[in-house]
């Protein structure tokens, strides 16, 4: 059965032009599209999808907003943000308001399709983000399960240093936790 899903946007040109490359997939069905939040509600509530592809910038409010109020209309429906902006942030922000991630309008079409089977299936689409040497470098040794001390010993630091790396390494990655540092390491591309 095919992913069923709904287009948020208010450009539509977009709506259309995402609708015609998504039908191009036979696994892909997009079921509604809407233009703003209101006309987005109803179709979730006629359709449920399984994933709400949704912009941020609406005509009547921020698209973030919508997030709780989709989950609590259709928890089964994932949501997965289409933005203009790609830096972290907004990924982190999109996560932390539900939503299972934010894929940038100028990523490919596969990233975008790849994207919303993993949404669909409930996964979590890892947050792309610039890291910096150092923070790799102690995001691959958290990754293998290594603690703040040997990380410190390892790098010449202190552990307090090593704490604040993985401290600022959660906020970036949108995770709250050291688990979470490990699952993202194994993920992220190197």
């Amino acid at each position: 059965m095919p992913v069923r899903i709904a287009i948020v946007d208010d450009h539509s040109l977009i709506r259309a032009a995402l609708s015609d490359l998504l039908a191009s997939d036979p696994e892909l069905s997009v079921v509604a599209d809407a233009a703003d939040g209101a006309t987005a509600l109803s179709a979730v509530d006629r359709t449920k999808p399984d994933v709400l592809l949704l912009d941020v910038a609406l005509p009547d409010g921020n698209g973030l907003d919508l997030i709780s109020e989709v989950a609590a209309r259709s928890p089964k429906t994932g949501v997965l943000v289409l933005s203009m902006h790609d830096e972290p942030e907004y990924a982190v922000e999109a996560r932390e308001r539900g939503a299972l991630g934010l894929v940038s309008k100028s990523a490919p079409l596969e990233e975008l399709v790849k994207a919303i089977h993993a949404v669909a299936a409930g996964e979590p689409i890892p947050i792309a983000c610039e890291l910096t040497d150092r923070e790799r470098e102690v995001l691959d040794r958290i990754g293998v399960g290594a603690s703040n001390d040997q990380i410190a010993a390892t790098l010449g630091l202190r552990p307090k240093t090593i704490e604040a790396y993985a401290q600022r390494l959660m906020t970036k990655l949108g995770v709250g936790t050291r688990a979470g540092l490990v699952s993202h390491a194994r993920r992220l591309p190197r």
